[in-house]
């Protein structure tokens, strides 16, 4: 009994070493394929990224609501949707549109691409304010001259959310080596 129990977990490991990224591809999946590759193609985002801020952000649920009111994949708050509505020039917005994939990634992907930009390409700095918001990270920096680490983030919510968002972004790419950024 023990050697057959050797011999299957041995076939166990050898079939999820040579199959792992099969089975992470099913854990980390991408959904709305055609929306992220279009709007992170159109504000020159990497859509993996995109990819793991959807999977942190609400797991795919395109119907999900934060306790604090965020809304849809990449859980925007209405007031921030009103406000990418205004600089999208998008007469047309209303917030129940924030429950539509292609809406919701459309701002999400023109807000993220705003706070990069305002943080000069630095990343956790940005996605410490697609989180927290600006004011927030503004007065974090400022408070920190500049120099704000990771595990130095007051609020333990954006602190974990960077972490995992960068965690997820790294497997997204190492899953998904084969596909072309675009």
């Amino acid at each position: 009994m023990n050697k057959i129990l050797r011999i299957l977990c041995l076939i166990f490991v050898i079939l999820v070493a040579t199959n792992h990224k099969i089975i992470l591809k099913n854990i980390f999946k991408l959904k709305y394929q055609h929306q992220v590759y279009t709007y992170s193609k159109n504000y020159d985002i990497d859509p993996l990224l995109v990819f793991a801020i959807i999977k942190v952000e609400s797991n795919f649920d395109k119907n999900a609501v934060s306790n604090k009111g965020a809304v849809g994949l990449m859980q925007i708050k209405p007031t921030t949707a009103e406000y990418i509505s205004d600089l999208l020039k998008d007469k047309c917005f209303d917030k129940s549109k924030l429950f539509d994939p292609d809406t919701n990634i459309k701002y999400g992907c023109f807000y993220l691409k705003k706070m990069i930009e305002m943080y000069n390409g630095n990343l956790d700095f940005a996605l410490m304010a697609y989180n927290a918001g600006c004011g927030n990270v503004n007065r974090w920096l400022e408070n920190n001259k500049g120099n704000l680490e990771i595990d130095k983030i007051p609020f333990n919510e954006t602190k974990w959310y960077v972490k995992k968002v960068r965690k997820y972004y790294k497997l997204y790419k190492y899953i998904y080596t084969d596909i072309d950024k675009w």
